[in-house]
Order: C-alpha cells, then sequence, then structure tokens
C-alpha cells in the first residue's frame, strides 16, 4: 500500500511540529551570490575579512586577527565591557547586516516557510534578516510558521518591558516607548539565555516547541564549541530518551559519519536523513505534511509520494500550487473547532 499525494495533501494531521534550526551555512546555501546587490553572507570564520574589521581590531591590540570572530569578540569583552571599540564593531556589524537585501524572487528562504504551517518553527542563530523579510512578504498570502531568533536579528526590535515585537521605527501599544533593538553581539562565555528579556522569551518558545516535535531539521548548524549553552539546551527540550520514531534531519555539506558524530544525543535511534542540499530534504519533498509523511512512513510502514515543491515558480504560482493544502488546513481547523463546540453544547 502506499499514499499518494493527493491523500497526503487532502488529509493534513495534527501528529507534532517540525521545528527547524537555522545556522550560517542556511543563509550562505541561500544565497550563494550574496543579496540582492551581491553582498556577501558572512561566517563566524570570515566575517572579520568581509567586514573590513582587521584595521579597528589592530587598533584595540588584538595581535592574532585570523582566528573566529567570537572568540576575539570574547576576549575584548572579558577585558572590559565597556570598551568604545566594542561598541564600534558592534555599529559595523548592524550597518553591514542591517543593509543586505532579498532578491524579489523566492528564495530558499521562501521556500522553507512555505514548506511549514503555523504549528511549526524556524529557529534561527542568524543576524541576518533574510527570514525575517521572507516571512513578512509572504504572511498575508499563506499561513506561516512561527519564527524565532536565538541570538536577536537586525531588523527584530521590542519592548523590554512588555515584550511587544515589531520593526525600527514602532512602538510599544503597551507604554507608546519607542521598540529598542535586539541585542545581537554575547562573549563566548557569557552568552545571557535566562536573564536576557527577549533571548529568554525566544528560547522558551523553542523549547516548548521542541518538546511537542516530532521532526527536527538542522540547516546549517554546527553545534559550536563555542556555543556549548545552547547545544545543552537543546538536547534538554528534544530529549531523545523519551522518544520512539521522531526523525532527525541534518543539512549540511559534511558527510554522513561525522554528522552522526557531531549529532548523536539528537538522533533517536537510527532515524537520521542527512542531505547536502535543502532541495533534497523533506520539507521540499513532503511540503506542509512532514509530520503526517513520517508518521505514515513509520508507524505503518507505508511509501510515501514525494509532491516536490515547485521551487523554479514565481511568487504567484507558489501561492496557487500551494492553496490545496492550505484549504485542506483550514477545513480540519474548522471541523475540529465544530466537533468543540457541538461537544460544548451537549455538556
Amino acid at each position: 500500500m502506499r499514499i499518494t499525494r493527493v491523500q497526503l495533501v487532502e488529509k493534513p494531521g495534527n501528529w507534532g511540529r517540525h521545528i527547524v534550526i537555522l545556522g550560517a551555512g542556511a543563509s550562505v546555501q541561500a544565497f550563494p551570490k550574496g543579496d540582492a546587490n551581491g553582498k556577501g553572507l558572512p561566517t563566524m570564520d570570515n566575517l572579520i575579512a568581509m567586514l573590513g574589521l582587521e584595521p579597528v581590531l589592530k587598533r584595540a591590540g588584538v595581535k592574532n586577527r585570523r582566528r573566529n570572530f567570537e572568540k576575539i569578540y570574547s576576549e575584548l569583552y572579558e577585558t572590559d565591557p565597556g570598551l568604545p571599540i566594542l561598541r564600534e564593531i558592534e555599529d559595523i556589524i548592524y550597518a553591514y547586516f542591517g543593509s543586505l537585501e532579498l532578491p524579489e524572487i523566492p528564495t530558499l528562504y521562501d521556500h522553507l516557510l512555505i514548506s511549514l504551517r503555523p504549528k511549526d518553527i524556524v529557529a534561527t542563530f542568524n543576524w541576518d534578516p533574510f527570514l525575517f523579510d521572507a516571512w513578512n512578504r509572504l504572511k498575508d498570502r499563506v499561513p506561516m510558521p512561527e519564527i524565532v531568533h536565538l541570538h536577536g536579528n537586525v531588523r527584530l526590535t521590542y519592548c523590554p518591558e512588555h515584550l511587544t515585537y515589531g520593526t525600527h521605527g514602532m512602538c510599544c501599544p503597551a507604554c507608546d516607548k519607542e521598540l529598542i533593538s535586539s541585542r545581537i553581539l554575547y562573549p563566548v562565555a557569557m552568552k545571557d539565555y535566562v536573564h536576557d528579556p527577549f533571548i529568554k522569551t525566544e528560547w522558551e518558545v523553542l523549547k516548548r516547541g521542541l518538546r511537542q516535535a516530532r521532526t527536527l531539521t538542522i540547516f546549517g548548524y554546527g553545534a559550536p564549541t563555542t556555543d556549548k549553552e545552547a547545544v545543552d539546551i537543546l538536547e534538554s527540550a528534544w530529549d531523545k530518551n523519551n522518544r520512539f520514531a521522531e526523525r532527525t534531519e541534518i543539512i549540511d555539506k559534511k558527510e554522513k559519519e561525522v554528522l552522526w558524530k557531531q549529532w548523536e544525543r539528537f538522533i533517536v535511534r537510527t532515524y537520521l536523513d542527512c542531505t547536502k542540499n535543502f532541495y533534497q530534504s523533506r520539507l521540499v519533498n513532503y511540503p506542509r505534511r512532514t509530520c503526517e509523511a513520517l508518521l505514515e512512513q513509520t508507524a505503518y510502514g507505508l511509501w510515501v509520494e514525494d509532491n516536490p515543491l515547485p521551487s523554479n515558480a514565481g511568487f504567484d504560482e507558489l501561492v496557487s500550487w500551494v492553496k490545496p493544502f492550505v484549504e485542506a488546513e483550514d477545513s480540519m481547523r474548522k471541523a475540529k473547532d465544530e466537533k468543540k463546540n457541538n461537544g460544548g453544547i451537549q455538556t
């Protein structure tokens, strides 16, 4: 027996959530030729060169400047958190990442968001604005997953008193104060996932989502040793020992043996999918139905027909293609609401 693509589209379920975690490698794969204006995507290993930070670091007395930027920043911060050079570095980074622009055509991040449903979450460690901007240009056309920014973002602002989120220039509707920028730079040993109100809230959302997740995709995130606290939090929330058929998927250029060793504490039994390319992932092959496909494959042993997202389509065609998915999801939600309301009347 098999499940056809039509059956998969028409019968959405509610079997847990799909959580996607993005690292710098995701943005590099999404924009190999840079942003709309050809500006490249830095990683922590080439950020100093790409942003022209070497003269600034030289003035700060940093001798070995061919290292991971995060480690250098941490050393400067630990020397004196009030160093003026730190603010100068922050301003340069904000200006560069804030200037990045999405191309007008659909991108990998647009495809990623369309492939998920409102019950799902995309959590990013990246400072770049691409996920945020893609979400905003799609949100009125297709129901979107929730997005959270685990290390802040150059587009995001918030009210520390009321935790209202927005963009630059907006004011909090509760106190009418202008929203402040989310922090993006933290020293390696002092990433404050507990006390910073913005970061704490983002992590709480992700932890709740991970506990309810059936599928976990890790895309371009290398679990760096500089971020051990983050990986420990993720592992605790995922807790593979209390899972049975959940699947971990890793999108990364490394070989499977290396990824297995790197992410073994997140792998349930032997359920690991590895691909080097996003367009070969479960997200693209079973868009908006990844958890349903997983249930059919693991619990019932059925073959599920692929239904690949049209990656070369324009926005109008993409929205038309995904319309049957959304209509089926709406019908499921309405039926659930009616059942709940009828049950309430009977009691």
